[in-house]
Order: C-alpha cells, then sequence, then structure tokens
C-alpha cells in the first residue's frame, strides 16, 4: 500500500511569509500579460494563506472566485 499524504502541512512563520510572498510574485507576473484565470486561481491561495497567518485579505475585498 502506498504511503498517502498528510492531512495537514505545518510551515514555520518563516516558511509561510516566503510562500506567501512567492504567491504574491507569481499573481503580479500573469496580470501583466493579461492571464486572468491564472491570478484567480493564485489569489484564491494568496487569500487563504493570509487568512491563515492572521492578515487581513489584500485589496480588492473577497469577491475573488
Amino acid at each position: 500500500m502506498a504511503n498517502e499524504p498528510s492531512e495537514a502541512v505545518t510551515y514555520t512563520l518563516g516558511e509561510a511569509l516566503t510562500l506567501l510572498a512567492a504567491l504574491e510574485d507569481a499573481r503580479d507576473a500573469p496580470i501583466e500579460s493579461d492571464r486572468l484565470a491564472v491570478v484567480v486561481m493564485i489569489e484564491n491561495e494568496i487569500r487563504l494563506l493570509g487568512r491563515r497567518l492572521g492578515f487581513d485579505d489584500p485589496s480588492g475585498g473577497t469577491d475573488v472566485q
């Protein structure tokens, strides 16, 4: 039987902040090239991670989906 992935993943604060910054950079690149679907997908992940870190939603509200 193959090993199943863990149900939860834990990041240190430094790792989570690095991931959040990388996701924000990844979000900004498609914005400049008009790739809206990619931007929406990445933005959802940024919002989720940001909320888990205790940050407010980024500008633009919570209607991105």
